[in-house]
């Protein structure tokens, strides 16, 4: 609810909440899963009014939790910024990025970042992501020589996911 007693169409439902507090548990414990690793950067979009929406939710447990700042350097929209900016900068370091997007737009960082890692291959969700789809994954993974790779996996992080 927002300060008038109305819904707050911009923040997690339940749901997303329960979704975000285990996504801290599995990518924030000692070894989570493969592919997946502890990022050492995390980012999300920033929005005109300064608040957390929902893909800044849905990270900021993680990120408490591994004591890293929860980045905002573009908004939604500006993509291929976020890769030029950052991402790229990041990668070159030998970071861990994770990065926690609106689903609409997932597509285009996938593109602005497979363009710039000299990636061909996408899996399905790289060119549309699902309406309903809460629980999948891109993942990044360099391989030998920087040659990177691009797989769509599953978190299931909750029972029905």
């Amino acid at each position: 609810m927002d300060e008038h007693g109305q819904p707050n169409t911009e923040s997690l439902i339940p749901r997303g909440w329960q979704r975000a507090g285990a996504l801290a548990a599995v990518l924030g414990g000692d070894v989570p899963p493969p592919p997946f690793v502890r990022p050492t950067a995390v980012f999300a979009p920033a929005y005109p009014d300064g608040a957390l929406h929902r893909p800044g939710e849905t990270i900021t447990p993680l990120a408490r939790r591994l004591q890293v700042h929860l980045q905002t350097p573009v908004p939604k929209g500006q993509e291929e910024m976020l890769v030029s900016g950052s991402l790229l900068a990041l990668a070159g370091q030998n970071q861990d990025v994770l990065v926690c997007w609106e689903h609409h737009h997932l597509p285009a960082l996938a593109a602005a970042l497979t363009q710039a890692l000299g990636i061909s291959t996408l899996p399905p969700n790289a060119t549309l992501w699902p309406e309903t789809d809460f629980s999948s994954a891109l993942v990044f993974v360099r391989q030998q020589d920087s040659v990177y790779a691009l797989t769509q996996t599953t978190l299931k992080l909750l029972d029905g996911d």
